[in-house]
């Protein structure tokens, strides 16, 4: 049994810019030919807070940082902190509030946030959210007003979900739209060795893209097509199931209040019924039936703490198991090592791992699909 699991640097392999470093640039290259000469635009995507935070925190730490995750949850501890320190611990007693944004400036900083809040002595309808937008007459300026700590909740989140929903466009109608039907590699595991034996690939993608499908389909016969089965962890596009949170909730010392427990991303598992993917691959691999040894692939995935959980589970769910991890260079193998020890411990790592360079032409994952030409001096 062959189980591939998929990250991010699958995408990227195959020159995809899929990254949130992707998005972010795209999105100030397009705000700033809209910006230009700005004229009753009326409300756009640059309207919302976590994408004008997250190209802040860039352009703050500089073009190589990339961690939105362990953003999200500093904000959230930063959130968190600042009611309980207006309030006094009551947070109900400083609402309602109200905070704006200008339209024709991008930057938006939670640290900030604090300076952004006002207090407002005038109510205002809101609906079962408990929040409402106003857009002023010359469409410069937007209001949110909050009318209690519930409120506050739902503005943040909903806002980060629709950060969620101009990922996904992005990533549906400019990065997907422009793949390259003719991959430059072979995935190795789509050669059947033996094609009289029927042999199952099952993929845990933690991507949001069926990079996978969509590229190798071509290659495969009818038998692999439907041997093959997808369980996206992270939800898919165009399935309206993604998930964008932070893992980031182990700080024993701080309590966070649990209204923020939307933004983990086991609870969006759950909300958002991607959980059950997870669960069908987990039980699959543990199935006593099935006698095969399970062969774990893992390409693109930096093997991270965000998702150490789940890994954990799947990769010592089957007592007689390998694992391959793929790396592009010594720098990220030296990386894997660290993280992959860290999540099963030494001992399971010197039984069950295997490190091998992804495209080398007999042991790797992705061979080139045009060998490389010699050229004698």
């Amino acid at each position: 049994m062959d189980i591939l699991i998929l990250g991010n640097g699958f995408d990227l392999a195959h020159g995809l810019k899929t990254t949130y470093m992707d998005f972010l640039n795209y999105c100030v290259g397009k705000n700033s030919k809209r910006l230009k000469g700005m004229i009753n635009y009326g409300t756009t995507f640059i309207d919302n807070i976590w994408l004008r935070h997250f190209i802040t925190t860039c352009n703050n730490y500089g073009k190589n940082w990339i961690d939105i995750e362990e953003e999200i949850y500093r904000v959230v501890l930063s959130l968190n902190k600042i009611l309980k320190d207006m309030s006094g611990g009551d947070v109900e007693v400083i609402f309602p509030l109200t905070f704006s944004i200008q339209k024709d400036i991008l930057n938006f900083d939670f640290n900030q946030i604090i300076d952004y809040l006002k207090t407002c002595n005038n109510r205002i309808e809101t609906d079962e959210k408990k929040y409402t937008t106003i857009e002023t007459n010359d469409f410069s300026h937007l209001y949110f007003y909050i009318d209690n700590y519930q409120g506050f909740i739902n503005f943040i989140y909903d806002q980060l979900r629709a950060f969620v929903e101009l990922f996904e466009k992005y990533l549906d109608e400019t990065v997907m739209s422009e793949i390259d039907s003719e991959p430059k590699y072979q995935l190795s595991l789509l050669q059947e060795s033996k094609p009289n034996i029927m042999k199952f690939l099952y993929v845990l993608n933690f991507n949001y893209t069926d990079t996978l499908t969509r590229l190798y389909e071509q290659t495969m016969d009818s038998r692999q097509k439907k041997s093959i089965r997808n369980f996206y962890v992270h939800g898919k596009i165009n399935s309206n199931n993604m998930i964008l949170g932070t893992q980031f909730y182990d700080n024993k010392n701080t309590v966070i209040s649990p209204e923020f427990n939307v933004f983990r991303k086991h609870n969006q598992r759950h909300k958002y019924n991607t959980i059950e993917e997870y669960q069908n691959l987990l039980h699959i691999i543990k199935s006593p039936n099935d006698s095969t040894r399970r062969v774990f692939h893992v390409i693109g995935h930096s093997l991270d703490k965000s998702d150490a959980i789940i890994l954990k589970h799947i990769f010592l769910a089957h007592q007689d198991s390998i694992i391959n991890i793929y790396y592009h260079n010594e720098e990220t193998q030296e990386k894997l090592i660290n993280n992959i020890t860290e999540i099963i411990g030494e001992e399971e790592v010197m039984e069950k791992v295997r490190f091998i360079y992804q495209h080398d032409l007999e042991r790797g994952i992705l061979i080139p699909q045009e060998e490389p030409v010699l050229v004698e001096n």
